[in-house]
């Protein structure tokens, strides 16, 4: 998916170490971004490897950018036994205009 935004706000950028399932030592790196599209806000992240190569890149807010990414769909059960969904924009690129 590609979209036409202006950027809101840029999360920092962040690593959290955890434990694979293997036992070994992972990394997950994100950062995240609220942007706007016509009337719509988007919070959008930047996982893994995109996240660290953009750790230090400045984004302005108000500057058109061009966001390429994917959404991921999620179904779980709540405490009440209810079924919820969430969907999740992950950025695999942001540039300029």
């Amino acid at each position: 998916m590609e979209l036409l935004v202006t950027i809101t706000e840029v999360g920092a950028y962040s690593e959290h170490q955890y434990k694979r399932q293997d036992g070994s030592t992972e990394y997950f790196k994100s950062r995240g971004v609220l942007m706007k599209h016509g009337g719509d806000v988007i919070y959008g992240e930047m996982i893994g490897e995109t996240a660290s190569k953009n750790r230090d890149t400045v984004y302005y807010q108000q500057q058109p950018y061009v966001v390429k990414g994917f959404w991921k769909h999620r179904t779980w059960q709540d405490k009440n036994g209810e079924e919820r969904h969430e969907n999740a924009f992950y950025i695999t690129d942001l540039q300029t205009l």
